[in-house]
């Protein structure tokens, strides 16, 4: 027998990332039909099997690309002020500025929306059934003991037949959907392949590999708030005082995005987990509330600071100085204050992860040196890979023709490999490699056609 108990679902064969020199793109599903998300857009390609025919169409526009935002290193030699943590706060005092990212749906980048709305399908898709496979499991179980109650004797099958038949008949309708739904839950899971170019692979592991060291850390603390101090009336020499909550780093994974390869896993006290996914970053705050940032919108500002801790000292932290509980103007202790104790001064890492859509998180480690090797391989691995605009010859562009054609500018500057112009229609600032002088292509501003001019040495 033949049972449909849930008519349609969605059936998501596959997700396929790649990552190479010229950035990130994504597909999903396989042939006849695949959709593919890029720094061009979302297209669909659909192709008739073993003839060799396809058809590729573009289903929304070009996002507009976004300019990679410089790392800064750490440096023993950076400013830094001597912080204190404090378990309670002066409200008469100073503001408290929380620290903290913005909404989880304001954070996905532009040019990974498409992206995002794929994972979210498949994943709302996974969740409902998964929801509908518990519910039947607890029915398959009740219908099944019913069963087998009357079934493991003779009296009451021989005396109410028709009852016995209809607990029959239960049993095999609630397994059968058991099964169905199993097979269902199965065709759609995200089966995620990611696929590196060599040159991007090497600083991804050994970024990795950093990272595995970093998340050793005696003690790593996230910054929750922070508060200015009044130096005065506190008397004390740091300038501002914090709110922390220890957490951990580890290698792990998303089930959003199923890799056979563990990704740096870091725990947020205070908001969504991250997690640092080959050419994106996955912010995810709850079961369905997550984003997806480009690795070049986040920036990471890595420093050493000076800290005045009142805890125990972790056996990784260096010592620097110390200073004491109450202190004079010139830093002496405050004789007016009995007990006063001697506090010690270390140096932590302090890492800011901030992006211009509002990712904003504050860590503390207590092996400033783990962070500064972690930070340069970051660097290096977001370095090695482009975001610039993909130069397409007209007769590829699929897309439909749009009233107005945009021409460049007659002005075009060589800096470099690269030619920078602008868009006469939109003044769409535009960076493509030299080799595309004279090609054709669509300005990610506005849609019209574009030629790349030849340009002149700056």
């Amino acid at each position: 027998m033949s049972w449909r108990f849930r008519q349609s679902f969605k059936i998501i064969p596959g997700l396929k990332l790649n990552l190479s020199g010229s950035g990130l793109s994504a597909s999903i599903g396989a042939a006849p039909f695949t959709l593919n998300v890029g720094p061009r857009g979302l297209y669909g390609t659909a192709s008739i099997p073993g003839t060799g025919v396809s058809f590729r169409q573009r289903l929304s526009g070009e996002a507009t690309p976004t300019r990679p935002v410089q790392f800064v290193p750490t440096s023993d030699d950076s400013p830094s002020s001597p912080s204190n943590d404090a378990p309670s706060y002066d409200s008469t005092a100073r503001p408290i500025r929380e620290i903290r990212s913005a909404s989880t749906e304001l954070l996905t980048s532009e040019s990974l929306r498409e992206l995002k709305d794929l994972i979210r399908t498949a994943y709302e898709e996974l969740e409902q059934i998964r929801h509908e496979l518990c519910k039947a499991k607890d029915e398959d179980g009740r219908a099944n003991a019913r069963f087998t109650s009357w079934d493991k004797g003779w009296l009451m099958k021989k005396v109410f037949k028709s009852a016995y038949a209809a607990r029959k008949a239960e049993a095999e309708i609630a397994s059968a959907r058991t099964v169905e739904l199993e097979e269902q839950l199965s065709l759609t899971t995200i089966a995620t392949q990611i696929e590196l170019a060599r040159e991007q692979a090497e600083p991804l592991f050994r970024m990795r590999d950093d990272f595995t060291v970093l998340s050793g850390c005696a003690a790593i603390w996230d910054i929750k708030a922070e508060q200015e101090t009044d130096k005065f009336r506190q008397r004390t020499t740091a300038d501002k005082a914090i709110s922390r909550a220890r957490v951990k780093f580890s290698l792990g994974s998303c089930e959003l995005i199923r890799w056979d390869q563990e990704v740096p896993h870091l725990q947020n006290a205070k908001g969504g987990d991250i997690y640092l996914y080959p050419g994106f970053v996955l912010y995810r705050a709850s079961r369905t509330a997550f984003s997806v940032i480009d690795c070049h919108d986040v920036r990471l500002v890595a420093v050493a600071v000076k800290f005045q801790e009142e805890e125990s000292v972790p056996n990784d932290a260096t010592k620097v100085g110390h200073t004491w509980a109450k202190t004079n103007k010139d830093g002496s202790p405050d004789k007016r204050f009995a007990n006063n104790y001697e506090i010690p001064i270390v140096r932590y890492g302090q890492a800011e992860f901030t992006s211009g859509t509002g990712l904003r998180e504050e860590f503390h480690f207590s092996n400033a040196d783990g962070l500064d090797r972690f930070a340069k391989s970051w660097n290096a691995f977001v370095g090695s890979f482009d975001h610039r605009i993909a130069v397409v010859a007209a007769k590829d562009d699929l897309t439909q023709e749009t009233e107005s054609t945009a021409s460049a500018q007659n002005s075009a500057k060589l800096v470099g490999t690269d030619v920078h112009f602008e868009c006469n229609a939109c003044h769409q600032p535009i960076e493509v490699n030299a080799e595309a002088t004279g090609q054709e292509f669509r300005c990610p501003g506005c849609g019209g056609k574009l030629t790349v001019p030849e340009a002149r040495v700056s």
